[in-house]
């Protein structure tokens, strides 16, 4: 556990080291979220409700969102595919860790610096807008959003594994992980609530991953779900996560064999 807990400091100390590019990436969340209150202040002047929301609600849904986005969307595997076809991985391959703990690793340390910034910056957010949040009214309900962020973390980890393993076939990777970015944007809940769409759009995309990595999280949240609709959105996270588990591994091992180590 040493090895991994250095892994952990490392990461830290890199961030303390070489800061800018990751003050832009929080300048950038920040922005976002302040655009988003700013927007839907606008929306709800002269009415307590839009949507199916109410204000309480949708400024709840805002701050959950930002919560969401450093917590699940955020992930240290985004070079993953580079590191692969650029050879960068045989470093790791030949070293006495495990592969796949060292990506955990790197991951919670990830997660660990946005959570803490995330909180400053929705408590900046709060002292400006003052806003009216809707809570929990149940700790099994809170209990229920920590799981279902949990889960939620480890599908977008899985779905960025098997993403990363494009990297052993091909070296086009950035288009399609900006493609991927914009499409989570759109259908994982971080823009607007799910449930303002057409029901045959809302339909399409619950045969995706995407709407649980953020969007079923806020319902819970929220308490917009009964509990057998919590324990359905469960199930459901289970399977993708087993089922992209799968995938990865198969691709994975797959991949290995064909790995030429360009480069070293």
């Amino acid at each position: 556990m040493i090895k991994y807990w250095l892994i952990f400091k490392m990461h830290w100390q890199n961030l303390l080291t070489y800061p800018v590019s990751f003050i832009f990436w929080r300048l950038r969340q920040f922005l976002s979220t302040l655009t988003s209150l700013t927007f839907w202040s606008v929306v709800f002047v002269g009415t307590d409700a839009a949507f199916g929301y109410s204000r309480e609600a949708m400024i709840s849904y805002i701050f959950l969102t930002a919560f969401l986005q450093s917590v699940v969307l955020s992930t240290f595997l985004n070079g993953l595919a580079e590191d692969i076809y650029s050879g960068a991985i045989s470093n790791t391959l030949v070293r006495p860790v495990k592969l796949f703990h060292i990506w955990i690793t790197q991951e919670i340390a990830d997660k660990s610096t946005n959570v803490f910034f995330v909180i400053v910056e929705s408590l900046i957010l709060i002292s400006i807008f003052h806003p009216q949040l809707q809570l929990p009214s149940e700790v099994v309900q809170f209990l229920a959003f920590l799981a279902a962020t949990l889960l939620g973390a480890v599908l977008l980890f899985y779905i960025m594994l098997l993403f990363g393993t494009i990297g052993f076939w091909s070296r086009e990777t950035w288009g399609l992980r900006f493609l991927f970015y914009m499409f989570i944007d759109f259908t994982a809940g971080k823009l607007y609530p799910l449930d303002i769409l057409p029901n045959t759009v809302k339909q399409a995309l619950f045969l995706t991953p995407f709407p649980y990595l953020s969007y079923m999280q806020t319902q819970i949240f929220l308490g917009k779900l009964s509990s057998e609709q919590v324990t359905q959105v469960f199930i459901v996270l289970g399977g993708w996560i087993i089922a992209l588990a799968v995938c990865f591994h198969f691709t994975w091992n797959r991949g290995l064999k064909v790995y030429g180590a360009v480069g070293r």
